[in-house]
């Protein structure tokens, strides 16, 4: 039986929708991909302390993984040989680079967002 994982990612935002529909897991894992701004009731369900806007929110086994330890906690599921595989060594350690670089992309995504004049 494959081990089920959530995945939710802000659909408007082109570049979490391009990395959620990229992403390759290995064969034992199946994903569920939801829309974080239509999925708040749920989110809230996990913990009240999540901030939607800090990024990815991946829940498997009844715990939730976002930000930087979201990327971090798919490195270890994600199938190696795909695009996103091997990308996904910048993310392997709970280390300050990995955090920077996640903030960074953040940063990113707030540009686009208002370059894009979205919220």
């Amino acid at each position: 039986m494959k081990e089920s994982i959530i995945l939710y990612y802000d659909e408007i935002c082109p570049f979490c929708n391009n990395y959620a529909h990229l992403l390759k897991l290995k064969e034992e894992f199946i994903i569920e991909l939801k829309d974080i701004n239509n999925s708040k009731d749920e989110i809230v369900f996990f913990s009240k302390d999540i901030n939607i806007e800090d990024g990815f929110i991946v829940v498997y086994k009844n715990t939730y993984y976002q930000g930087a330890r979201a990327l971090q906690f798919l490195d270890s599921i994600v199938e190696k040989n795909s695009f996103l595989g091997k990308l996904h060594f910048l993310f392997k350690y709970n280390n300050f680079f990995s955090n920077t670089l996640y903030r960074i992309l953040l940063i990113l995504r707030k540009i686009i967002f208002f370059i894009l004049r979205k919220k």
